[in-house]
């Protein structure tokens, strides 16, 4: 969770190495280290991007995602999950 996780100056807690992070506080990032993720005004958001998936979601909805992934299972299949 994001209070274990290292974070930097602004709070972000941030998982790849070409992640910047401009004007954005409170975020938690994780991105694969093959593409370069820019985040600028974002705060108190989960962004994660992997090969095939983009989520961009505010924190406080963090214990919703469970059911964000079953919506995406019923209308998209197993594909991205």
């Amino acid at each position: 969770a994001y209070e274990n996780l290292e974070k930097d100056y602004l709070e972000n807690a941030v998982a790849g190495d070409n992640v910047v992070v401009i004007d954005a506080t409170k975020n938690m990032v994780h991105a694969d280290n093959k593409k370069l993720v820019l985040l600028q005004g974002l705060d108190d958001f989960i962004v994660v991007d992997t090969k095939d998936v983009l989520m961009i979601c505010k924190k406080d909805k963090e214990q919703e995602i469970k059911q964000y992934v079953a919506e995406i299972k019923r209308s998209k299949g197993d594909k991205f999950l």
